[in-house]
């Protein structure tokens, strides 16, 4: 029996085409392609129109950040992506996620929609890093709200690519009970990666202290991981925006136990850990009470969200990710060289960050805090 990619080859050929459907938004032509596709990896190239341009890929997954093309010139951008089929193992989810989705958005005129035609190529080799967390890691489907996991594929270069099975609203617990992680397990291959990154929510569960259940199950996932010829990194959880309205002073970390014991399991375990949380937490200090707010979903009555962020936020957030995972032998190969380097205490300008707005709108608090 062939496998999936041979399947996919021999019915579509060397390489995917197919027309673009394109419209207006806000300053941006936003031109969409879409295809059913085998759960797999894709090589994607694209030619850019003259102007600014992102890509966007799986709903509103950065997957080239902002590239500008001159009058005249020839530009050609890629990135792998991933179509991962369910993410539980629920039943009735087993056809879910079986089709790849690319939005190019262009500040040029619409004469040039006709060259959008991205190639896409299965890519067999490219290893998959794969993400597990929460409301703060999670691709969200609707503006304003953002995670740094929905970023991070436009740090990663041609070659390697993302799977994002973070959901709102989940501890370690309700993650497995889900079957997230038992799905990650199933296509996992020996040099893959996982990234995990939990605590806000474990927080309000009896028996997921972090002393208790939380490392308990850090080290069983780590041990599983592994059992698959996998690499796990441990991701101690984003802080939450805190100051004293009195003072401005910044409050103490709220996730501090989480943090420390994520560590601690990763140190024993030996494996690697990106330190979010002190990360996240001095860059919030930097930028002070005000400035902060700027990382953060801002409700339409105004309220600062504290635990979630709007896309500036989670840009930030996912340049200390990149930044981590370029310091971790191997690993560094994934991340685009422009990433590698980052300081939490000089975040990049929120003006440096305008990635168009996609999708529906709905500022709703999403489940966990």
């Amino acid at each position: 029996m062939k496998n999936a990619f041979e399947r996919i080859t021999l019915a579509i050929g060397i390489a995917v085409s197919a027309p673009a459907f394109c419209e207006d938004a806000a300053a941006f032509r936003t031109c969409t392609f879409e295809q059913p596709m085998e759960i797999g990896n894709y090589d994607v190239e694209i030619d850019l129109k003259p102007g600014v341009n992102f890509v966007k890929f799986m709903g509103r997954r950065l997957a080239i950040d902002r590239t500008e093309v001159k009058a005249g010139e020839k530009k050609t951008v890629s990135f792998t992506a991933r179509v991962p089929g369910p993410y539980t193992t629920k039943k009735g989810d087993e056809r879910r996620n079986r089709s790849l989705k690319i939005e190019l958005f262009s500040d040029s005129s619409r004469d040039g929609d006709a060259a959008f035609s991205p190639r896409v190529t299965p890519n067999q080799s490219a290893p998959t890093i794969y993400i597990c967390g929460d409301s703060t890691v999670t691709d969200h489907r609707n503006e304003p709200l953002a995670s740094w996991g929905q970023i991070l594929p436009a740090f990663v270069r041609r070659g390697w690519t993302t799977a994002n099975f973070a959901e709102s609203g989940r501890s370690m617990k309700t993650f497995e009970e889900e079957g997230r992680l038992e799905r990650v397990l199933e296509h996992l291959g020996k040099d893959d990666w996982v990234m995990i990154q939990f605590g806000h929510n474990d927080q309000k569960i009896k028996g997921e202290e972090a002393e208790n259940g939380y490392t308990r199950r850090l080290g069983e996932w780590i041990d599983r991981i592994r059992g698959k010829g996998a690499h796990p990194v441990v991701v101690t959880p984003v802080e939450r925006r805190g100051f004293h309205p009195a003072n401005g002073r910044q409050w103490g970390k709220t996730l501090a136990k989480y943090a420390e014991a994520a560590k601690v399991v990763a140190g024993a375990k030996g494996v690697p850990c990106i330190d979010l949380n002190d990360a996240s937490y001095r860059m919030m200090g930097v930028l002070g009470a005000e400035g902060s707010k700027k990382l953060q979903r801002i409700s339409d009555d105004g309220k600062v969200d504290n635990t979630h962020h709007g896309v500036y936020g989670a840009y930030e957030m996912a340049r200390i990710i990149a930044s981590g995972l370029s310091k971790i032998p191997v690993a560094r190969d994934a991340i685009r060289e422009p990433y590698r380097a980052f300081d939490p205490e000089k975040p990049d300008p929120e003006s440096a960050v305008a990635i168009p707005p996609s999708g529906s709108y709905s500022n709703r608090k999403p489940a966990g805090s």
